[in-house]
């Protein structure tokens, strides 16, 4: 069932076994899953099944907010129903063995799982995410297992196997309102936003949650079990506002809550050039239509020896707002992009990655592109927008234009170390419904930024070996044009606020993502995890939430059980 906040009465109360706040991909995946195993569910969402400007500006970064690493809020978070999914070009990866490894460089955030405890929910995450099989290198895969990123060049400290998986892309919000309006234990109620968690008295338990309408109507929310699962920076937020008994915010005792805010590093610093055209630079496809990019990754025992923090380099086409790449398949994209038709053919964020320039557009010379390079330059017009946006089943994410002289850009996705100074704090600006609004302050360290041209540096080093190409800088300063790139790139990976961990004084929440010294409440968010890894956090995060899902059915059904030994 769906219920719209029009159907929400001032004072109402709603009961039910479980809650789960924010119906975003990881809230929307535990809500089905929990529903799916008889569960009575509340499943509340601040926004609506559409975008709306007033909830959306509930999301807003404090008006002094001066993070220079920190992207505007209106590119990195979504509130409605299917959250950020509405935003994100579905890339699908997983968090690495290495990443839950106590490592010297990540010691400060130990890990109180493992890749085991998550290995059986890798293929369900996939399932929700819609991104094929939980397989995430080639060799694994036996249609493409026999064919080589780069003819000649074999795996060894540097591999060329690793891939990433790109979803349908899944829009939770459209993919599954069915699945929402017809779960008969489940309830998703739309624009409703939840304000404060209120403990009991004695803090150790939730009492109840307090949910707010924007025309001012304000009821409660009880359940047995309370899940929060609104995103890293919201989740954050919340558990920092309910300060009712526990001054400092819940799950605070040790001090955390709040620090060690990572996103990735991100930079293009160099390109590479191949001594042959033997070269995967775009998407192969698997046996079920999925789209996957190899990647260079790094062979975990090197990373360990080098006290490297984790990476993966792949193949980009140049900058497609300088008109000097020559190509009138770029410069068509890119004027489209610029034009009043581009805001419906891209998310907001990844349109400005593409097109960002200084200067005023250079539309003469993109032009002139296109003459010279007329029928590629139409036949790409025809083909790619079919592929793109009409084609049913499987769109592709994106495309890639051959290098005439196999030269590619290359782009950096790697760890944020954990910083206690990069971090999220409340200040005294409040927003339509009186909740405090919260600033960032994103840091990036030295090590951060040498990462960068270490990893480039060992491809180099790995292809000259190889006779297979090598890697040219684009620049002597490397870690100015890092710190350069990373202007306005945090905070579309929201990691590390709400960590888990053992023991309360070391972090927020438990291995089961319950808030320390708080029963009952949990956090399914991105904002649990220790460290960020080479990965976008979204399908862990998606994993989290279905393991949750599960320990809170079981210890449901072992409670029954019991009670019915003692009846």
């Amino acid at each position: 069932m769906i219920r719209g906040p029009e159907e929400f009465a001032a004072f109402t109360t709603i009961e039910t076994d479980v809650v789960v706040v924010g119906a975003g991909a990881v809230g929307i995946a535990t809500a089905l899953e929990l529903a799916g195993a008889g569960v009575r569910v509340a499943l509340i969402e601040s926004g609506l099944e559409r975008t709306d400007q007033a909830a959306q500006d509930l999301a807003t970064l404090d008006s002094h907010q001066d993070d220079y690493f920190h992207a505007r809020s209106e590119l990195t978070v979504r509130r409605q129903v299917g959250g950020t999914t509405a935003l994100w070009g579905g890339r699908c990866v997983k968090f690495d063995p290495i990443d839950f490894e106590d490592r010297p460089i990540t010691a400060r955030a130990p890990w109180p799982i493992g890749d085991d405890d998550i290995a059986p929910y890798r293929q369900r995450a996939c399932d929700w995410a819609g991104c094929g099989q939980a397989k995430f290198n080639a060799r694994e895969i036996p249609e493409i297992a026999d064919n080589s990123m780069v003819v000649g060049l074999p795996d060894g400290a540097v591999r060329t196997t690793d891939l990433e998986r790109w979803a349908l892309p899944t829009r939770f919000g459209r993919e599954y309102r069915g699945a929402l309006r017809d779960a008969p234990t489940l309830t998703l109620w739309t624009g409703l936003t939840c304000t404060e968690i209120v403990t009991t008295e004695a803090g150790d338990a939730v009492d109840h949650l307090v949910v707010k309408t924007l025309a001012g109507r304000q009821g409660r929310v009880v359940a047995r079990d309370y899940i929060i699962a609104t995103g890293g920076l919201e989740a954050t937020r919340l558990l920092m506002v309910s300060d009712r008994h526990h001054p400092a915010g819940l799950g605070n005792a040790g001090g955390h809550l709040g620090h060690w805010y990572m996103s990735h590093v991100e930079a293009r610093v160099a390109r590479v050039h191949f001594n042959t055209d033997k070269v995967i630079h775009a998407y192969e496809r698997d046996r079920d239509g999925v789209y996957v990019r190899r990647r260079f990754t790094f062979d975990p025992q090197l990373l360990r020896d080098a006290g490297m923090p984790n990476a993966a380099v792949w193949l980009v086409n140049p900058a497609i707002s300088d008109p000097s790449h020559g190509s009138g398949i770029l410069s068509g994209v890119y004027l489209t992009l610029i034009s009043p038709f581009g805001r419906f053919l891209l998310a907001a964020a990844i349109r400005e990655a593409h097109t960002k320039r200084a200067g005023s557009p250079r539309v003469l010379a993109h032009l002139r592109n296109i003459v010279r390079d007329l029928f590629p330059s139409i036949r790409f017009a025809v083909t790619f927008p079919y592929a793109r946006f009409v084609r049913r089943g499987r769109k592709a994410p994106g495309f890639f234009v051959k290098s005439a002289d196999n030269t590619y850009a290359l782009h950096y996705h790697g760890e944020h170390l954990p910083h206690w100074e990069s971090r999220v704090e409340l200040t005294d600006e409040r927003d339509a419904l009186g909740m405090r609004r919260i600033r960032t302050h994103m840091h990036f360290s030295e090590d951060d930024l040498v990462s960068v041209r270490k990893a480039v540096g060992l491809i180099d080093e790995h292809l000259r070996r190889h006779g297979a190409g090598s890697v040219e800088w684009l620049s002597d300063d490397v870690e100015g044009l890092v710190r350069e790139y990373l202007g306005e790139m945090g905070g579309f990976h929201q990691v590390g606020t709400t960590r888990m961990s053992v023991a309360p004084e070391d972090g927020v929440v438990d291995a089961n993502l319950q808030v320390h010294g708080v029963r009952g409440l949990y956090i399914a968010s991105t904002s649990v995890l220790p460290t960020s890894s080479q990965a976008n956090p979204t399908l862990l995060g998606i994993a989290l939430g279905v393991r949750l899902a599960d320990h809170i059915a079981r210890v449901r059904a072992q409670r029954r059980r019991s009670d019915s030994r003692t009846a």
